[in-house]
């Protein structure tokens, strides 16, 4: 199989799930048959990237792709055409599970998809559809992500400490202080999930 499909979903897709498909597309390159597009569950059509992720490379490319970049509804039918799904964040993917139930299987949030496809190896025509199944097997055998519960949490609820959040979600923090934040996690884990499927890595400044 050809010609597969990265989908990747956030709230107004002019932040995260943007900032995901460009550097996703950026890192498999021009010749891949790879695909990625991006929406958002609650999108207003037609906005443009947010300021930061358009500023993220100065290079003709990405600033073409930034510019030409509008935000979209996500539709059951555009899942559905999906050969993954990578949503921002897991009450995200909670949405994308009532809009598309049968497509459940292949929906994972970034961070998900980058701690369980460690190991993951395939440079296959299919090796998405190889990578959705290397994920959809390991979400019951891999240990859970780091800051997902154990002693460090237990200590840090006794000490008040409040936690950094979700470790499987990447918050939205857009035109907030922790807005450069947010760009960074979704960097680290694109980047992870590049490296999984055979892509390459140019950091974000």
């Amino acid at each position: 199989m050809s010609g597969e499909n990265i989908l990747v979903v956030c709230a107004a897709n002019v932040c995260r799930s943007s900032l995901a498909e460009l550097t996703l597309r950026r890192g498999l390159g021009e010749e891949s048959a790879i695909s990625v597009s991006s929406a958002g569950v609650r999108a207003n059509p037609g906005d443009a990237i947010c300021a930061l992720v358009a500023s993220a490379h100065d290079d003709e490319e990405w600033q073409s792709q930034a510019q030409a970049h509008r935000a979209r509804q996500v539709t059951p039918e555009l899942i559905e055409q999906s050969s993954i799904i990578l949503a921002a964040s897991r009450d995200i993917r909670g949405e994308l599970v009532r809009l598309a139930p049968r497509s459940r299987d292949w929906m994972f949030t970034i961070k998900e998809a980058a701690h369980l496809g460690s190991g993951f190896s395939s440079t296959a025509p299919d090796r998405v559809a190889e990578y959705v199944a290397h994920l959809d097997r390991a979400r019951s055998r891999v240990v859970p992500m780091p800051g997902s519960g154990g002693v460090g949490s237990r200590l840090r609820r006794l000490w008040g400490v409040r936690a950094s959040g979700d470790p499987a979600s990447i918050a939205d923090r857009h035109g907030s202080r922790g807005h450069r934040e947010t760009i960074r996690e979704v960097e680290e884990a694109v980047a992870s999930v590049l490296g999984q499927l055979g892509g390459h890595r140019r950091r974000v400044s």
